[in-house]
């Protein structure tokens, strides 16, 4: 018997969704268009960070003059911040540390650096400078970076040469290039993104599939709230309440329909990428993670997105109450959480503040899984607390709802 009602309640939900052409349309239609248009409008252009500085993570392990003048050269730039590390850890730890959403930049410095880039460094004995690009680094900003460096390591090698020539050894000075090719070859770059079969180039649509994917789900609080609350108007809840299915069979029956509603935005969103934005003319979405890692945070977003929804559903008293409510509520967490702006362009306290955003933790999610290709341990904090949100609004609901009903 219970089956069978609640089997009811899943029709009856499902009916009312399909019959929604504008909650449809603002579900599907706004997202696709964002989509769209900021993958085309930003490309080549992404995350330009001009007026901000970057941050970047310092691994000396030389502690020679020349290597202290580098990182002081790269400080004194105007566009970065360079962290000095007191101890040297592994390339692991470094990958770690600039997968991560601080640092733009790794640059780890070879043993003996300021002795080889004085004197015209043989290849056979590897790179001077290994240099790690977080996944939100734009190319331009890399490209911007790598010169910097190179041109770092040419007055490095240029202050050798004349220091040689000044000390009167013809014959050293001699054996050293007079134009230093080998500068294009003295550092060595690698992507913290990168996984062990492929790797991923950082472009506009794979920080914006993500973004407005996260900032779509949420928007299911307009057909949610419209369906429920004419129901709680026609009364039509009330008569469902006379039947033997309980409450949260009730709650189930109206949510699950919309649980379904959200994967299928997840899927469309990830094809328009994949597909759609290269047909126009942008870059390729490239899914670097597993897709049971992108069904977890799918499965956990849209609990959150529910739970929401329910919970604003329930504390309306109109359908127009709602809307106005659930789209300026999800326009402010979209704003807070970094999917309208970029974090890294927020001042210290907004960042802070961002954490709170449960848009916010859907967005890191979805990049750990995207961009870095991260398994369950790097995404579970953030499933876990959408989970927990959701969780917890959808009981905070159900009670509201019960005491308004009693």
């Amino acid at each position: 018997m219970h089956a069978r009602a609640l089997a009811a309640c899943i029709r009856k939900e499902t009916l009312l969704v399909c019959r929604d052409w504008h909650g449809l349309l603002l579900l599907f239609a706004m997202p696709l268009a964002f989509i769209l248009i900021m993958s085309l409008a930003l490309q080549e252009q992404f995350a330009a960070r001009a007026g901000f500085k970057l941050q970047v993570l310092a691994i000396d392990r030389d502690q020679s003059e020349s290597s202290r003048a580098l990182l002081a050269e790269i400080d004194a730039s105007g566009a970065f911040t360079v962290h000095r590390l007191p101890s040297l850890p592994e390339a692991e730890r470094i990958v770690e540390l600039v997968r991560g959403d601080r640092y733009a930049f790794a640059v780890d410095i070879s043993p003996k650096f300021g002795e080889r880039v004085s004197h015209s460094p043989n290849d056979t004995e590897g790179p001077l400078l290994h240099v790690h690009v977080a996944a939100d680094t734009s190319k331009q900003t890399e490209a911007v970076f790598l010169a910097l460096l190179r041109e770092s390591l040419g007055r490095r090698w240029t202050e050798g040469l004349v220091a040689t020539l000044l000390a009167g050894n013809p014959t050293l000075a001699g054996s050293l290039p007079a134009d230093p090719q080998w500068l294009q070859h003295g550092l060595r770059v690698h992507y913290a993104y990168r996984s062990a079969d492929k790797e991923v180039i950082p472009s506009s649509v794979q920080q914006s599939v993500p973004a407005w994917l996260v900032f779509a789900a949420f928007f299911i609080v307009v057909p949610l709230s419209n369906t429920l609350i004419r129901e709680r108007q026609q009364g039509t809840l009330l008569r469902l309440r006379s039947t033997n299915l309980g409450s949260p069979a009730l709650l189930a029956g109206k949510l699950i329909p919309y649980f379904f509603l959200n994967q299928a935005q997840v899927a469309l969103m990830l094809l328009v990428g994949c597909f759609v934005v290269p047909w126009v003319g942008g870059d390729r979405l490239q899914i670097n993670g597993s897709f049971a890692m992108l069904a977890i945070m799918s499965a956990s977003l849209s609990l959150a997105a529910l739970g929401l929804a329910l919970l604003i559903a329930v504390v309306s008293k109109t359908t127009e109450q709602a809307t106005l409510l659930g789209g300026t509520g999800n326009i402010i967490l979209a704003a807070v959480g970094g999917i309208m702006v970029p974090r890294f362009v927020m001042p210290p306290a907004m960042q802070s503040l961002a954490h709170l955003s449960p848009m916010s933790w859907g967005l890191e999610g979805f990049l750990n899984v995207l961009l870095r290709g991260e398994g369950f341990v790097a995404i579970a904090p953030y499933a876990g607390a959408l989970a927990a949100f959701g969780t917890l609004a959808i009981v905070l609901a159900g009670w509201l709802q019960q005491r308004r009903i009693d």
